[in-house]
């Protein structure tokens, strides 16, 4: 797969595909910045430092049943971790579709219902990483 323009992104969260209701994805993955500047440097020297991770989707609500409020509404009020998959299109993954995975997220933050007159119904939340693998890149 080359150049790609972003269509039809995969969206798995705790193993129910909830694509058709995506307006957008982004993953962050960021590393502390850990200064180890010593005496007698004359730049900074930073090394890499724990990872973090957070999936942010915009989704296109919807209350009925088996949809998205009562997929996330749950995983908001609970504290334990469940799987998000990520993949640039809906097709299986592969090395040209690699998937990106977090074996443990929480939904810290939910907001059910949010807009104003005349906008389309659609919530924002962010995903975190609950545990210590972090996002792992899967091809197969």
């Amino acid at each position: 797969m080359s150049k790609i323009v972003l269509t039809n992104a995969f969206v798995q969260i705790n193993s129910v595909n909830l694509s058709d209701h995506v307006q957008s994805v982004d993953i962050q993955s960021t590393r502390d910045e850990v200064d180890v500047t010593s005496m007698g440097d004359t730049s900074k020297e930073i090394i890499l430092g724990l990872n973090d991770v957070s999936v942010v989707v915009t989704f296109f609500n919807d209350y009925a049943a088996g949809s998205i409020d009562s997929q996330l509404f749950p995983l908001h009020t609970t504290n334990t971790a469940f799987p998000v998959e990520v993949r640039p299109t809906n097709a299986a993954r592969s090395t040209s579709n690699a998937a990106y995975f977090l074996t443990g997220a929480l939904l810290p933050e939910y907001h059910p219902i949010n807009g104003s007159v005349g906008d389309a119904a659609t919530t924002e939340v962010t995903f975190r990483n609950a545990n210590q693998a972090g996002l792992t890149r899967l091809t197969a």
